[in-house]
């Protein structure tokens, strides 16, 4: 391979990947809270990672809920005409979003005790350039954290309510 080929190569590589991550960087955001870039720590980068992963998916599932919610008022609106297959469906995505929650929650758990050490060890990594942003990532991933702790804690909840309400809808029929 001569040097030109070779640079070519390098270049489309580098482009490729370049799009590649600037595409998942702008799809990695809901509501205010946008996944900040990585610092180049993978300690840090993990955990502001796994913060924001956590974040988005009990996000996810809160608005999975809201279309399950409507599906069930439509079907107690006219019982007669309840699309059976639909409410199991439902029922069955109500029941993978109750392990779901546990599953985060647990996640959450781990990285919420992780938190304290990761905000201290945070101004003091080396090399200290990437102090402030590690600290403002650190910071971010925290905020995230207490989001879905929030957004999980409702998800529970009305993923109790929502599947007796299906249970009750399937067993009126």
């Amino acid at each position: 391979m001569n040097k030109k080929s070779g640079l070519l190569i390098l270049g489309l590589s580098f482009l490729i990947l370049f799009s590649t991550g600037l595409m998942a960087q702008s799809l990695d955001s809901y509501g205010d809270m946008k996944r900040p870039a990585n610092i180049g720590n993978s300690d840090f980068d993990n955990f502001k990672n796994s913060s924001f992963d956590i974040y988005y998916n009990s996000h996810k599932l809160d608005q999975n809920l809201i279309k399950i919610e409507g599906n069930l008022v439509k079907y107690a609106e006219d019982k007669a005409n309840i699309d059976f297959e639909s409410l199991r469906e439902d029922i069955k995505a109500l029941d993978n979003t109750g392990k779901s929650v546990k599953e985060l929650s647990a996640n959450l758990k781990t990285l919420d005790d992780k938190s304290k050490d990761m905000v201290k060890n945070a101004k003091n990594i080396k090399p200290k350039t990437k102090a402030p942003k590690a600290v403002k990532n650190t910071n971010k991933a925290v905020k995230a954290l207490d989001d879905a702790k929030t957004t999980l804690k409702s998800v529970s909840e009305n993923q109790v309510d929502l599947l007796k309400k299906a249970k009750e809808l399937l067993g009126d029929n």
